[in-house]
């Protein structure tokens, strides 16, 4: 759709300058191309809700202030210069496309470089889905191009009387994208100041289009029976220039121990997120000490990654030491190109031997956070480099306190959901009455972890209190999390390591525990792995279909389950060959096994 509006204004001394007035019914286009337009402009869309309720799946575990998947779209849908087919939830009024970060108060304006990036965010908000009688659906028609999501019923945070329904829908054909509201009432608590944003964003965070921050302009402001459309270009000149370093030695580039004198393999993954190919440039890896002295460093030469492509990177050689102490990582790519921010990831890592404490502060607190409301609080979580392990005491440490507030220490195993805190292995309650730190002596409960990790929570019965310690020196581990009725990954992580510590020792050997293993929770195997023609996936004999996921959350293959066997020869569902990295082989009974693709 065009729209061309030419004023002249003549008079006896020919035309002079005019500036038209803003036309606010319709917006952009980004950098990019995409433009908007509402149902409250003429030949706008027209508002047309359509209830999911009925016929869609319900996406559970969403409560004040989570992220939750990721889900299938159905299709390949077309967005910005990519496709995208797999999405995360957010709590908060927007689905993201292979980033779960959360998203909470304050909202930022769109497009913003911070993470989560790669978002639709119809009502990016503080929504509550702890209050009320809330639920969210999504459905993807029989043809396969159309899907469609809806928030149904929600809150906002400690506002009882606000309600907001609203849906985005997906539609191949025209790439386009609606967000539909069907009810909003009431406004956060807190008011619109820095209270709501809507918009989409890209991979990199560096292009979007916004519709409306804090209900402004007016014009724009969301209200009931309102659609609003989003649509690309017809064709575009855009050359997006982007490099990222999405993720190192895990999935969040999370802080993580190694065993004094174990060898240790670097590694990284990179993303082409521009839309050109990038070729002739290098990326390293370098590890420092406490002392700020290199101990590790090597360069690999990337020879050409195509738009959308992801590639594993080792770094060799293996390295190892005797000397426990803190370290820092620091992977970087050293194309210039047009979103620095994304070119390279520092993490903080441990030698340690046992027994050992495990944390990922400098041990005092520099600020104190907490929030402001009761049951409520901060967690850690810590994956160990050698089973099995026994967790002798827990720690927190306490900033500030003004009116005695009873904390429930809880140790969680991460058998929850993608990992999660799951079964609470061990739970007391502490008396806080002064800003120290609080030692929790568990060495006579025998909490061993034979594998994974677990978490160390804290959560007090009264809001504003106490202010947890808080580490907020450069860089973070990354692996704080908040509990504000669930838990989530903190909103601040990139920024805030949380004083929560726990005290470990090497386990008893597992041939002292005896271990039943039932069909229902075999270990999922694959072999073999790494490979590069054919790999075979066993899993449990209940098992009938496997799907195949790549680091970034995009779904690759459906294999069918033979024999308790599912194989895999790294193409995708159409047959395409794919590109040598990390995926991940899911199977309808949750099991899940990280498979490295070599060619």
């Amino acid at each position: 759709m065009v729209l061309i509006l030419i004023i002249l204004q003549i008079t006896g001394g020919g035309f002079l300058n005019y500036n038209p007035p803003e036309i606010l019914g319709a917006g952009g286009p980004d950098a990019y191309g995409y433009r908007w337009i509402d149902s409250d402009t003429t030949g706008g869309p027209t508002y047309n809700w359509i209830d999911i309720s009925g016929i869609g799946t319900e996406v559970t575990g969403l409560g004040d202030d989570n992220v939750v998947g990721f889900f299938p779209i159905g299709f390949d849908f077309p967005y910005y210069w990519y496709t995208v087919n797999s999405f995360y939830v957010g709590s908060n009024g927007y689905i993201a496309f292979g980033d779960n970060t959360l998203e909470a108060a304050p909202f930022p304006q769109i497009p913003n470089t911070a993470r989560p990036n790669n978002f639709l965010a119809p009502f990016m908000s503080d929504l509550d889905f702890s209050a009320g009688s809330p639920s969210c659906y999504y459905w993807t028609n029989a043809a396969q191009d159309t899907f469609i999501i809806a928030y149904h019923d929600v809150q906002f945070w400690a506002s009882g009387s606000s309600l907001n329904t609203f849906e985005i829908i997906l539609t191949k054909a025209d790439s386009a994208i609606t967000f539909q509201y069907h009810t909003q009432q009431g406004l956060p608590s807190g008011g619109w100041s820095d209270g709501l944003s809507v918009g989409i964003e890209n991979i990199a965070g560096n292009i979007g289009l916004q519709y409306n921050h804090d209900q402004q302009p007016p014009v724009n402001a969301i209200h009931s029976d309102l659609a609003v459309y989003f649509y690309p270009p017809d064709s575009t000149t855009y050359e997006a220039h982007d490099i990222s370093v999405v993720k190192i030695m895990n999935d969040i580039s999370g802080g993580f121990f190694v065993y004094n004198g174990d060898p240790v393999d670097f590694w990284g993954a990179i993303m082409n997120t521009g839309n050109q190919t990038e070729s002739g440039f290098d990326v390293y890896c370098e590890i420092k000490n406490a002392s700020s002295q290199v101990v590790f460093s090597d360069t690999i030469a990337i020879i050409s990654i195509s738009p959308n492509e992801i590639d594993s990177l080792v770094f060799s050689p293996a390295w190892s030491t005797t000397t426990d102490g803190l370290y820092s990582m620091k992977v970087k790519s050293l194309l210039t190109d047009m979103v620095p921010e994304n070119d390279s990831i520092f993490v903080e890592f441990r030698v340690i031997t046992y027994p050992a404490e495990l944390l990922y502060d400098i041990g005092y607190a520099h600020t104190g956070m907490a929030w402001n409301g009761p049951n409520s609080g901060y967690g850690a979580k810590f994956i160990p480099p050698k089973y099995p392990v026994k967790i002798n005491t827990a720690r927190f440490n306490v900033n500030s306190t003004t009116s005695s507030p009873n904390i429930t220490v809880q140790i969680m195993d991460d058998d929850g959901p993608n990992g999660d805190p799951g079964t609470i292995l061990y739970e007391t309650v502490v008396l806080v009455t002064a800003p120290i730190w609080y030692d929790i002596d568990v060495s006579s409960q025998n909490i061993q972890i034979t594998s994974g990790g677990f978490y160390v929570g804290c959560i007090s019965d009264q809001a504003s209190d106490p202010y947890f310690g808080m580490d907020t020196l450069f860089p973070s581990g990354r692996q704080t999390w908040e509990f504000t009725g669930v838990w989530a990954p903190y909103r601040d992580k990139e920024t805030d390591d949380v004083l929560i510590h726990a005290v470990v020792e090497l386990g008893t050997g597992v041939e002292e525990t005896e271990l039943v293993i039932t069909d229902d929770i075999m270990n999922i195997t694959a072999s073999p792995n790494p490979f590069s023609e054919v790999t075979a996936v066993t899993v449990a004999p209940s098992c009938k279909k496997m799907t195949i996921y790549d680091a970034s959350g995009r779904l690759v293959r459906n294999l069918e389950v033979k024999d308790r066997i599912a194989s895999w020869d790294g193409c995708n569902n159409v047959g395409k060959k794919m590109s040598q990295g990390i995926y991940f082989a899911i199977s309808d009974s949750d099991q899940i096994i990280k498979l490295v693709f070599v060619k």
